[in-house]
């Protein structure tokens, strides 16, 4: 009652200037702290993201088949064939008498003819048929993402639960996907990969080595950040929620825990 009584009492300049007061802070406590967002629920539900070929080798165009190329045999004749018979016949010959007293009233000459019959032989040749294969086009498929851990969220500052799966891509990134995720939703939250080891601890995580994958694309749901290939994954032991405005740590867990 006395502090009623006490405000009442002021005048109206300084009433005005304690309501101007009041209300300023609470813009800033609502713009800062974000506090509606531990009420509303943001969910974001991504399917797996498509692995990237490594490598394909395939025919840049395809040739046109040649027509298969025929040839004909020649035409076979029997050798009988008088067509196909060739006979040369040679000049006749006058066999000349020898010389000698009864020459005169011997014989006439004898003409002799010879006659050669010259056999052609038609030789037949298989017909021989060329056909030109298609080119094949050959195209490798790339290997699927292989899954190299699996883990559940831990609650660190707030409560939340889920699956953490690391995934790496035939081109050498990775993909840390959250199935089931359902954490509070809060301000400045990012999801990053951490040196520190999994602990209890809500600034930990921020204070060693760490690299930010992004905004946290929302508080429920199916979610996939990429890794670069360039990242050596080795370095990092953990991923977390982490609130970059408080340097808060919401939930953490393991990045290399062997699939059952």
């Amino acid at each position: 009652m006395r502090l009623v009584r006490f405000l009442l009492g002021l005048s109206t300049r300084v009433k005005v200037a304690v309501a101007v007061v009041i209300v300023g802070l609470g813009v800033f406590v609502i713009a800062y702290f974000e506090p509606h967002k531990l009420f509303i629920d943001e969910v974001v539900d991504e399917a797996f993201p498509a692995p990237i070929a490594t490598t394909a080798a395939a025919a840049e165009a395809t040739p046109a088949t040649a027509a298969p190329t025929t040839t004909t045999p020649p035409t076979t004749t029997a050798p009988d064939d008088p067509a196909t018979t060739t006979a040369a016949t040679t000049q006749p010959t006058a066999i000349e008498p020898e010389p000698g007293p009864d020459s005169a009233t011997e014989d006439p000459p004898v003409t002799t003819t010879s006659t050669t019959t010259a056999a052609v032989t038609t030789t037949t040749a298989a017909p021989t048929t060329t056909t030109t294969a298609a080119p094949t086009t050959t195209t490798t498929v790339p290997e699927g993402p292989v899954l190299l851990s699996v883990s559940e969220w831990i609650s660190i500052g707030h409560p939340g639960t889920g699956t953490v799966l690391v995934y790496r891509q035939p081109d050498g990134s990775h993909v840390v996907r959250f199935e089931d995720l359902d954490v509070s939703n809060g301000p400045d939250l990012l999801v990053i990969l951490s040196a520190a080891p999994l602990v209890d601890d809500r600034a930990a995580y921020s204070e060693v080595a760490y690299l930010s994958l992004g905004d946290l694309k929302g508080n429920q749901g199916n979610q996939n950040y990429i890794v670069p290939a360039e990242v050596n994954l080795d370095e990092y032991q953990t991923v977390a929620i982490w609130c970059r405005r408080f340097n808060y740590t919401f939930n953490a867990a393991e990045i290399h825990s062997p699939p059952a």
